[in-house]
Order: C-alpha cells, then sequence, then structure tokens
C-alpha cells in the first residue's frame, strides 16, 4: 500500500513506522463515499486520529493521507484503532454553468435598493490582503490583475506554476480583485491549482491545496472555493483548519438546484456559503439553497476576466461566481480590520447583508451581499507645528477619528533637517528659524485622501555669551583672549571702551599691547547667524 501525506511524501519505512500496516485478516470497517458517482478506484483518503484520541472535533491536529489501495484494505484500515476515518478518493468539479454576455454584480452589491445606480463604491480596495483562489489556476498575466497576481502551487501537476488553462480560476480571481471586474481591486490574488483543464481535479488534491494555503497563508487572507461535491469530512476537516488558522474562507453553495446541507464545502459552517441571485434578486434557477446558505451574491452573466489572452473577459453564470463577491468583501472587510477572526468577518458581512429583497429562497436565508459604503473622510487636526532651531524635535500628527492609513507632504518644504514618515511622525532638528506652511496628505485605506495645510515656526533662541570674567593684563604686555559664545556669529563693542592699545575684531578675539593702567569696563555684543544677539558686560584691569 503506497501513501503519501498531503503535501508530503513518506516513505514506506515511516509508514511502518507510523503502524498503518493492514493485517491480512483485520476487521473491516465503514469506508465514507466507497463506490459512490465520481470516485477514484483505488484511490483513499485516510485521517489518522491524533496521539491521545483526540475526537473529531480536533481535526486540525490529525493527519491526512492520500492512499493507493484495495477497497478490502481500506475497509480494514477504517476498522483499526488509530484510524479516525477512509474517505474513497473522488473528483471534484468547478460550480460553473454558462459563459454568455455583462456587469451588474457590483452594482448590485454597494446598495441596499435593486434599481440599480450604474456605480460600484467599495469601502476600500484590499490592498493589504492576500486572496488564494483555490481552482484552475489563474492567468497571472492578465491585464486585469496589474501585477497583483502570483503563483502559489499546481497541485495537478505537482509544480510550482498554477496557470490557467480552463478559465474558471481567472475568471474567479477577476470577481475578487480584477481593477475593472473586482470587489476589492487592490488585493493581491495567489492561484493554487487543484482543478485540471476540464474544470475537474481529485478530492485528495484540493484537500493538499487547503493545507498548502493553511502552511503558507500572509495574513491578513482569504480564501475562495468555487468548487465542490457530496458530503466530504476529509475536506470539510482540512477547510476548517484553515479558518482556524485566521484565513477566512469563502465557498460555492454549488449548482444543483438541491439542498446544499450535504454538499461539501457549502456545508462547513465555519466557511461562508454563498448562492447565487441573478439581476432580478431572485436565486438562479441552479443555486443551491438552504439553512446552511449564509449569504446570497450575484451569479447569474457575471462578467470578468478570462484566461484565453492577457485581455479576455467573459460572463459566467454560477455559484462559482457569487462566492468569490463574498470573497472579494472580505478581503475590503481584512483590509480595514487585519486583526479580525474569520468568525468575526463572517458576522460583519452576514449582519451587514442586505434583506428581504431575495424571491426564491426554498428555505434558504434572505440575505444579499452588501458592501458598505466607504467610511466619511477623516479630518485632520494638527493646525501648526512649531519647534526650536537647534532642538530635536518629534510630533505625530493627528486625526479627529482613529484610521488606518499614510501620510505624505503634499505642499512646500519641511525646515532643513526635519522630515515626515509615512506614520505621520514630524521629527528632525532644524537648522535655523523661519516660518512656512506646508500642505499635509493623509491617505486612509479605502483609498481616500484628505489635505490640510500646517502652519510651521521653526524658533530661534537667544545666544549665550559664556564668557563671564577677563583676566588682567600689564602695561606694556602682549594681551591675547578669545570670547566665547554657545554657536557662530560675529562680535563687536557695543559700549564703553576696551583698555588704550587693545582691540575687539569680529571673531571675539581681544588683543594688543596696552599703553596705559588701569581698569576697563564695557560690554561686548554678540550677534549669530539669525540675527539674534546677546550683550554682556565684562572688565579688563591693567596693573
Amino acid at each position: 500500500m503506497r501513501m503519501r501525506v498531503l503535501g508530503t511524501f513518506l516513505t514506506a519505512a515511516a509508514i511502518a513506522a507510523a503502524g498503518t500496516a493492514v493485517p491480512a485478516q483485520a476487521a473491516e470497517g465503514n469506508v465514507i463515499g466507497a463506490g459512490a458517482p465520481g470516485t477514484i478506484p483505488g484511490r483513499y483518503i485516510v485521517t489518522m486520529k491524533a496521539p491521545g484520541g483526540l475526537s473529531a472535533q480536533s481535526a486540525g491536529s490529525r493527519k491526512a493521507y492520500s492512499a493507493r489501495m484495495s477497497a478490502k484494505q481500506a475497509r480494514q484500515l477504517a476498522a483499526r484503532s488509530d484510524v479516525a476515518l477512509v474517505e474513497q478518493d473522488r473528483i471534484v468539479h468547478a460550480e460553473t454553468t454558462t459563459y454568455k454576455n455583462p456587469v451588474w454584480g457590483l452594482d448590485r452589491i454597494d446598495q441596499k435598493s435593486a434599481t440599480l445606480s450604474k456605480t460600484y463604491t467599495p469601502s476600500d480596495d484590499g490592498s493589504s490582503v492576500h486572496a488564494y483562489v483555490i481552482d484552475t489556476g489563474i492567468r497571472i498575466t492578465h491585464n486585469e490583475f496589474g501585477g497583483r497576481a502570483s503563483y502559489g502551487f499546481n497541485f495537478v501537476n505537482y509544480t510550482t506554476t498554477a496557470s490557467d488553462c480552463e478559465g474558471h480560476g481567472t475568471h474567479v480571481a477577476g470577481t475578487i480583485g480584477g481593477r475593472t471586474y473586482g470587489v476589492a481591486k487592490s488585493v493581491q490574488l495567489v492561484a493554487v491549482k487543484v482543478l485540471d483543464c476540464d474544470g475537474e481535479g481529485e478530492l485528495s488534491d484540493v484537500i493538499a491545496g487547503i493545507n498548502w494555503v493553511t502552511a503558507n497563508a500572509k495574513k491578513p487572507a482569504v480564501a475562495n472555493l468555487s468548487l465542490g461535491g457530496s458530503n466530504s469530512p476529509s475536506l470539510n476537516a482540512a477547510l476548517q483548519k484553515l479558518i482556524n488558522s485566521g484565513v477566512t474562507v469563502a465557498v460555492a453553495a454549488g449548482n444543483e438546484n438541491v439542498n446544499a446541507a450535504k454538499e461539501s464545502p457549502a456545508n462547513l459552517a465555519a466557511a461562508i456559503t454563498v448562492g447565487a441571485t441573478d439581476a432580478k434578486d431572485k436565486r438562479a434557477s441552479f443555486s443551491n439553497f438552504g439553512t446552511v446558505l449564509d449569504m446570497f451574491a450575484p451569479g447569474v452573466n457575471v462578467r470578468s476576466a478570462f484566461a484565453s489572452s492577457d485581455t479576455a473577459t467573459a460572463s459566467a453564470s454560477g455559484t462559482s461566481m457569487a462566492s468569490p463577491h463574498v470573497a472579494g468583501a472580505a478581503a475590503l472587510v481584512l483590509d480595514a480590520y487585519p486583526t479580525w477572526t474569520a468568525a468575526q468577518v463572517r458576522n460583519y458581512l452576514v449582519a451587514q447583508a442586505t434583506t428581504g429583497k431575495i424571491s426564491g429562497l426554498k428555505g434558504s436565508p434572505n440575505r444579499l451581499l452588501f458592501v458598505p459604503a466607504p467610511p466619511a473622510a477623516v479630518v485632520i487636526k494638527t493646525s501648526g507645528l512649531t519647534m526650536t532651531a537647534g532642538t530635536a524635535f518629534a510630533s505625530q500628527l493627528a486625526l479627529a477619528s482613529s484610521r488606518r492609513g499614510s501620510w505624505s507632504l503634499a505642499e512646500g518644504t519641511l525646515p532643513t533637517g526635519v522630515t515626515l514618515s509615512a506614520a505621520g511622525v514630524v521629527s528632525g532638528t532644524p537648522t535655523g528659524p523661519g516660518t512656512d506652511t506646508i500642505k499635509v496628505r493623509f491617505t486612509d485605506y479605502v483609498p481616500t485622501a484628505v489635505t490640510r495645510s500646517i502652519a510651521v515656526t521653526v524658533n530661534a533662541t537667544s545666544p549665550v555669551i559664556k564668557t563671564a570674567v577677563l583676566p588682567d593684563g600689564a602695561q606694556g604686555a602682549y594681551y591675547y583672549q578669545q570670547l566665547a559664545a554657545d554657536r557662530t556669529g560675529t562680535w563687536a563693542l557695543s559700549s564703553g571702551d576696551l583698555p588704550d592699545g587693545l582691540s575687539l575684531n569680529t571673531n571675539g578675539l581681544i588683543t594688543g599691547v596696552a599703553t596705559t593702567s588701569g581698569s576697563s569696563t564695557f560690554t561686548v555684543e554678540f550677534t549669530d547667524g539669525w540675527g539674534k544677539t546677546a550683550r554682556s558686560e565684562l572688565t579688563i584691569d591693567i596693573a
């Protein structure tokens, strides 16, 4: 029996050490999904119990394997005390029905009324969030993505190039974060390829892709799974672990027009399960339904990017198209509240949803995705800054209310030696006095930018003459003494007289040969480079 951890290969010796060998006459247990439509002969997913016999609620602590074995071996393995469950691997498919022609979905989700406003104004752009598209891959060079799309991993071919040969994943990515068709227009998109060129894939590969995101996601993060099939405890356990790790997950409800309660991953309570509506706010004829749904989103004739070229677009219908609307909305929420848990994001979107507008629900919640309008622009409170030349300065620019964003200088020039950081801290040591007016800009996460003019005043302190006493001199002897101040500047005699024969130059040097004896009292004046002056009365006695 050959086995591998999903995402990590094990040697035969390691498997034996783990105690997974199956006795020839072992008891037999139940294999989940055995022989069901779409199952893969000879392929099974085995979930081991965690040390200490943790319960099913601790699924995130257990190891899952993809294994090739006979049906009998699978039943024998399912009976082992150290095995939590054995599930037959199967084909998983993308939840799409048709590709056709035009964009109304964005217009619908930013307003409560069914009358479209022909505008879309999102609450922000999602720039700080990574969105993991677990699908057929992404054409990352598409113009819609502007360099924001990248490859994660390809679990179909086990390579690092997760390109899209079907189109589904690119379309989904475009709805999450395309610059024209996307909900979160600056989100970072990551392709995790688990479905092939026919939009189908093995359940074990889907689980491997989910586990890869759990291990590698850059937070804050969302993930979208526009795929599904019949109930799978293994798939749901992997997805629960991803959600527990802090990633918000949106999933398609499915396109069979049945109750989604028996569909995975649609029936996972911790995920945001999304049904599809049309432009008349009616549940799409194909959309699955039921109480496991959290909300609906546009899913009929949704235009987005397509994989056939870097400029290609297509319109598609399916819950596959509805789910990425919600994934994009979750990215907007996380951009504003990056520390929120997946449950907080889900609860917020559920609470914000438009209610009472959808028809044909069949027991589903009457909630339609709503992306709130941007918050009101913040007000910059700081109106002026006062600092002192030659003295270190630091001050935080202030807003009237808290908002995440960055600061920049919009107009004018700060005093020499002073800078403005993106965090809004004005700091440095100004080199000289003066007054000026600058304009600062604060750009929040929406992004909305506000500016304000700020008066900047740099005061100069008066200089200090450090010389307090001058030494005595002798008649006929050479006299030499340097006056001192706390900065550079020029010196002059303000009043009185120096002893006969002595003089003061502009550098503050008193020199000469005294020709007469006696005491002389005089006042010197020091002027610094900013025009500030100081005076000091001094005396020289000549013996």
